[in-house]
């Protein structure tokens, strides 16, 4: 019978591996290593492999008890296929063939982008799981995913629910993507901290410009500080517009605001609402907006629940 299932979560920097139990869906342990950084296309997955049989034989499991290996890796990826991850080094590599080489013919091996494989999770970590639903991370970047009728959106290529590229605004600067006026060129942390610099030379703010933090920003904007207020705001309403496009697209049952920025909690959660409800047409109007519930193990959480799709 089969009770067990890894979900994986494959960085530039780290590897985050969990084991969980299928019934009732529980972690039962977790570890996190640095990635391979020499032999990229095979020194990952024996990586995997080597941690998988580690905890077999801690916990006295076989692999005739594996359901399967869910994996999240950060590029495009369409049918477990990458072109190109620049983060890996990897170059035209089947992710499921590498892993079904080194497992048993009986275990299961899927594979997704990490954003969509953290939209997934989360969705599927809600009370009531949704058919449709809408996924934001906030971080260094703005990431997102797409689910429809229960389904990863992967697009014809792979880049499926990249919404922090959505145009969404008019500058002269250039994104990361080569393109100008990206969602995340208003929402990623390096946007965050050059709005805040900016206004804070021309306001009264607890805030200094030396040693700026993210959190900084969100803990005075808690303290009704002019500058965190203005930046929390700037962010709700590229956040709330971009989100009412999608949901004019795709009609989502729910929207779902995670990554480490979402930490913020309310104070940016209620701002997203507040500019939402101006752009929202028609019935969309009612979408919930929610936090991510699953934090850092969201990665792994979202594979593992992914490696036990039907």
């Amino acid at each position: 019978m089969k009770n067990y299932t890894f979900g994986i979560d494959i960085g530039g920097t780290n590897i985050k591996m969990g084991l969980f139990k299928i019934t009732r869906f529980e972690l039962i342990e977790k570890i996190e290593i640095p990635t391979p950084n020499i032999d990229h296309a095979t020194t990952i997955f024996d990586a995997v492999i080597h941690l998988a049989n580690e905890f077999l034989d801690k916990h006295g499991i076989t692999y005739d008890e594996i359901l399967g290996f869910g994996f999240a890796i950060p590029c495009p990826v369409k049918h477990g296929y990458v072109d190109v991850c620049p983060n890996l080094h990897w170059r035209n590599i089947d992710v499921i063939q590498a892993m079904q080489n080194r497992v048993p013919d009986h275990v299961k091996v899927v594979v997704s982008n990490d954003a969509n494989i953290a939209a997934y999770g989360e969705n599927e970590s809600l009370d009531i799981p949704h058919n449709n639903a809408i996924f934001y991370t906030l971080g260094t970047g703005v990431g997102g995913g797409i689910i429809v009728e229960g389904e990863i959106i992967e697009g014809r290529t792979g880049a499926g629910g990249e919404i922090g590229h959505m145009p969404i605004f008019e500058t002269n600067e250039i994104c990361g993507c080569g393109k100008s006026g990206c969602l995340e060129q208003v929402c990623g942390t390096k946007a965050i901290l050059n709005q805040a610099r900016r206004l804070i030379p021309y306001s009264q703010t607890i805030l200094k410009s030396e040693h700026l933090k993210v959190k900084s920003i969100f803990d005075a904007a808690k303290h009704n500080d002019s500058v965190g207020l203005k930046v929390i705001d700037e962010m709700g309403k590229y956040i709330g517009l971009s989100a009412s496009i999608l949901a004019v697209s795709l009609d989502p049952d729910v929207i779902i605001i995670g990554g480490g920025i979402a930490q913020a909690g309310d104070i940016l959660l209620n701002s997203i609402k507040k500019h939402y409800q101006q752009y929202a047409r028609f019935n969309t109007i009612n979408v919930p907006i929610v936090l991510a519930k699953t934090g850092n193990d969201a990665g792994i959480i979202g594979a593992a629940r992914y490696s036990m799709k039907a």
